[in-house]
This record gives C-alpha cells, structure tokens and sequence, in this order.
C-alpha cells in the first residue's frame, strides 16, 4: 500500500468541498488547519471523510423549480472549536430551489452565551442576504 501525503490528501479534499460537496466543507475546513503538522488524530478524520466520500457517490443536490424567491438558513453551535473555543457559523441561501452562496466558518469573535452565537450568525447572515 503506497502512502498519499497528508498534504496532498487535503488538498483534493479541498477541491471537493470548494467545488462540488458543501456537506464535508466544515470537516475539511477544520482538518485543513494541521497541514502542517497533522497527527493520528488528524488521520483518522480525514479517512472518516474519504469513508463518507465514498458512501455517497451516488447522491447528489437536486435543483429545479420556477420559483425566484430568495431563502436563506442558518445554524451556529457553540464553543465547537476545540483549540479557541470559537463558535462555528453556516448558512445558505438559495434562489428558487438553486442554491447561490453557503458558508460555512469559525465565528471572529468568542460568544459568552449560545444566544449571542446565534445573533451573531443571524447579524452576518443578514448582512450577506443584504448584498445578494
């Protein structure tokens, strides 16, 4: 069995998430800061996300509709960062039935409360909705 350098591993992974799978972008996101130096712990969440590659190559985000509205999502859960204890952001935004923008980020600033965590990702998600 012939080894694939993390780095390179993580690199496709990121191809994947920034071009055709929103669903692994927190995952590799987070996966991506130890490039550098990654661990066995690292490892395992990396072969965790070719493992749900792999189970779901045959799925895949339906579009369509006549609708034109704009929608948007949000969710936030608190603390989720385990090394700064920053909060994780995501949201999405569709036009009809297409999606048009996601994200999916640590927070910029450390929230005291899961109430705040929402506000916060509420108050960016609006100001994206604003711009779109």
């Amino acid at each position: 069995m012939c080894k694939v350098p993390y780095a390179s591993t993580v690199g496709s992974l990121m191809y994947a998430m920034v071009y055709t799978r929103p669903d692994i972008a927190h995952a590799v996101g987070v996966v991506s800061k130890y490039m550098n130096n990654p661990g066995k712990a690292n490892w395992m969440v990396v072969k965790w996300i070719l493992k749900y590659l792999r189970g779901t190559t045959n799925k895949s985000l339906c579009v369509g509709g006549s609708s034109v509205s704009l929608q948007g999502y949000v969710n936030a859960n608190m603390a989720s960062d385990r090394d700064n204890r920053r909060s994780a952001t995501g949201y999405v935004f569709t036009l009809g039935r297409k999606t048009i923008n996601w994200v999916s980020k640590l927070q910029n600033i450390i929230a005291l409360s899961p109430m705040k965590v929402e506000y916060i990702v509420v108050t960016e998600a609006s100001k994206e909705m604003i711009g779109l």
